[in-house]
């Protein structure tokens, strides 16, 4: 029986692999399990471009703006299949066998995953001001070891202010969302920007989707 771990590949072309068979499949019998014609089209649409930006990439003269355009598609595409996975896992008419068909986990019921996580985030942010860049390492609060532990990924929340707004404090308020499934995470501001405030929070999310308790928000000004 499959742990979920790493379902939709270790590699960036495992990961196109796969979502080309989960698009097709949501395409085929996706409305019968609670997705939209609307959501399964902007699903494809999602595969296409992160799929021609990461061809771009494999080329001799690729930029570093051809990187950002991929990884920027990459992130957008798995946070759209990372929400659809875990309402398709969830609606009544879903089997084993047609979680194997889109290629998504088949959970052992008595699985420790399925109960909601305890663990905190912690995450440090390191900024790039050239490349008005951030990177986020993140790793299991009070852990002596490195990365997601058996954590499908972690939610990062963040949102953009200026400096005379006052800085929020509930995750509700911040406006931008993104699943994370490989420390570190990576975001690249627009120039409008620099100068405002940004304000991080993270948590995990298992392959189910369970969330757990959000980190304690910091913030940057953004280079």
């Amino acid at each position: 029986m499959s742990s979920g771990k790493r379902y939709s590949g270790s590699t960036e072309a495992e990961f196109i692999a796969w979502s080309e068979n989960f698009s097709a499949n949501c395409t085929s019998t996706g409305t019968v399990y609670g997705l939209t014609q609307d959501e399964i089209t902007t699903l494809a649409t999602a595969v296409g471009v992160f799929k021609s930006a990461y061809e771009i990439c494999q080329t001799p003269g690729r930029s570093k703006l051809d990187t950002i355009t991929k990884n920027k598609a990459k992130n957008t595409l798995h946070t759209l299949e990372h929400g659809y996975v875990a309402r398709l896992q969830v609606h009544p008419a879903m089997t084993d066998e047609v979680r194997k068909r889109y290629g998504i986990p088949i959970h052992d019921r008595n699985h420790t995953l399925q109960q909601d996580p305890t663990d905190h985030v912690d995450f440090t942010i390191e900024i790039d001001a050239a490349a008005h860049l951030v990177r986020c390492p993140y790793r299991i609060a009070n852990s002596t070891h490195r990365g997601k532990g058996a954590y499908h990924g972690v939610e990062i929340r963040y949102t953009i202010q200026s400096i005379t707004e006052p800085a929020p404090l509930d995750p509700d308020e911040f406006t931008r969302s993104e699943i994370n499934t490989a420390s570190p995470w990576e975001h690249t501001f627009q120039g409008r920007d620099a100068g405002k405030h940004a304000y991080f929070t993270m948590r995990w999310e298992t392959n189910t989707g369970r969330k757990g308790p959000w980190s304690r928000i910091q913030s940057i000004v953004i280079p």
